[in-house]
């Protein structure tokens, strides 16, 4: 339980990390990674999709600690006459869109490299 609790959290954090550095790109990077490598009965897809709305989410608190991100995102719903809570909500849906296309697209490669290995044998 313990050990799959830490892996979440470092992976979470491997995604805040890294798009904090290298910006939103590294997303699809790093959950297509995960895709080829996670146990496929483990459910690498649905994994990598909340590991990067999580680590999106640290990012988010970790401004919102910093400075006025409720206020911001109340100005920005008014000019785009949207609820504040929902641009919130799609800047978490971002990544996690990001995350889920790229692990499957990673997890179906692996299956289809995995099946042809066993095709060849």
């Amino acid at each position: 339980m313990l050990r799959s609790v830490v892996k979440f959290v470092l992976i979470t954090e491997a995604f805040a990390v890294a798009t904090f550095a290298l910006g939103w790109w590294i997303v699809p990077v790093l959950a297509f990674i995960l895709g080829m490598t996670l146990d496929r009965t483990r459910g690498p897809v649905r994994y990598a999709t909340l590991c990067a709305a999580a680590g999106w989410l640290s990012l988010l608190l970790l401004d919102a600690a910093r400075g006025p991100l409720l206020e911001l995102a109340s100005r920005f719903g008014g000019v785009m006459r949207v609820p504040s809570f929902a641009l919130i909500l799609l800047t978490l849906l971002f990544p996690a869109l990001l995350a889920w296309s790229a692990a499957s697209i990673g997890l179906a490669m692996k299956n289809s490299m995995s099946g042809a290995r066993v095709a060849d044998a």
